[in-house]
Order: C-alpha cells, then structure tokens, then sequence
C-alpha cells in the first residue's frame, strides 16, 4: 500500500515555479529552518494520495497524525483500511487491525532520511542531505523543493507553508510516482494526551520484530 511505502519511508524514512528562479540555496536553509523551528509539536488531518509516471489516480487514504519531537509520531490511517503507526522514539510499531499484526522496528536517527527530517525539524541534517531551494515566497505561501545530493529513494520533495504552518508534503519517487499528502486543521505546540506515543499490542495480535539496521 502507498501509505505503508511512504510512512516506512519517512521514519525508517506542488505547484509550479512562479515568477523567478529560486532564491539562493543559503537564504532557503535559513527561511526553512526558521519554520521548522516554529513548532516543538504538530498535529492533523491527513488526505493522501498518488498518481503514476502516466498520471493514473492511486489509492487514497485518510486519517489523523501527531509529531512530537523528537522522533515520536502517531499516524492513524482511518480509510479506507485502518493501520496505525507509532514511534515512542525507540521503537516504530506498524500495527494493522485487520491482520491483527504488528511489526516493531528500532528507530536509527542516523539513517532518516528526508522525510523523517523534516517532521524532526532537522535543518542542518536536512542541508548535508539536500539541496534546498525556494520556489515561492508569496505573501503567505512558501514552497521549497529538496532535491537528494547522492542516490535516494526519492527523485524530489516539495513543501508548501501557508501562514508559516506545512500544509503540504509532495514527494516523487525514482520511479515517477508522486505521492500528495494534504494537511488540515493543523495544530501546533498543542498538549497531547499521556500515553499517546506508546504502543501495547492487543491480545491476540502477532508480534514480528524487524532487525533490519539494528546493531
């Protein structure tokens, strides 16, 4: 599933050129890493969804996320299958209902890759990996675009800021798959509730531990 893809690559890892080029790539760091550093907590809705190299539609999903830095996040897919993704900040737990199955995967900091930065607020990991650049800098819309230094998953991410808050994340494979996700009725620097990044497998559930990257 395309959610699965992305989210695993996130943690374990949209619009057109206006106007002029880009701002230089050291005043694009700056701007990025001041709207980064706006928030030690974020929350909402989610819409994503994806499109093939020839432009046919994929799956779209649906649901609700919550960052809490560093490195814990809720990601609850509600459609159209429900999942739920957890890092407590040592542990990434994949959780699908409807297998009754979980996987646990420890998180490596050292390893995220753009994605994970970005929601950690990591500018100065996020400038060694990427050259990033901004495309639109419009009353209260800024977009940036990173673009890998060496070989990645991704051929590009986007960003979209409106009123200094992310409202879109827009990501193209290597293999021209762009996935969208939109953001609603964000939040920031709110107070989440005990608990919320801890996982507890439900009776019955099976338990897979993945080792991949692990000492």
């Amino acid at each position: 599933m395309m959610r699965l893809k992305f989210l695993n690559s996130i943690v374990i890892s949209v619009l057109c050129l206006f106007g002029s080029s880009g701002l230089q790539a050291a005043s694009a760091v700056q701007q990025l890493g001041k709207l980064l550093d706006n928030f030690a907590n974020y929350s909402a809705q989610f819409e994503q969804f994806s499109q093939d190299q020839q432009g046919r539609a994929g799956e779209v999903s649906k649901g609700n996320m919550r960052v809490l830095r560093p490195n814990k996040f809720y990601w609850e897919t509600v459609t159209p299958f429900p999942q739920l993704i957890v890092s407590d900040g040592n542990y990434i737990w994949i959780y699908d209902e409807d297998l009754e199955q979980v996987t646990r995967k420890k998180v490596q900091p050292d390893e995220a890759n753009g994605a994970a930065l970005i929601l950690n607020g990591n500018i100065t990991a996020l400038s060694k990996k990427f050259i990033i650049s901004q495309l639109i800098n419009r009353g209260d819309e800024q977009l940036f675009e990173l673009l890998p230094k060496t070989e990645s998953n991704f051929e590009k991410i986007q960003l979209l800021f409106v009123g200094k808050i992310l409202q879109e994340l827009m990501l193209v494979d290597i293999l021209g798959k762009q996935t969208s996700i939109i953001l609603s009725q964000a939040k920031l620097n709110q107070t989440f509730k005990s608990g919320l990044f801890t996982f507890i497998p439900p009776p019955g559930t099976d338990v897979m531990i993945d080792n991949s990257g692990s000492q």
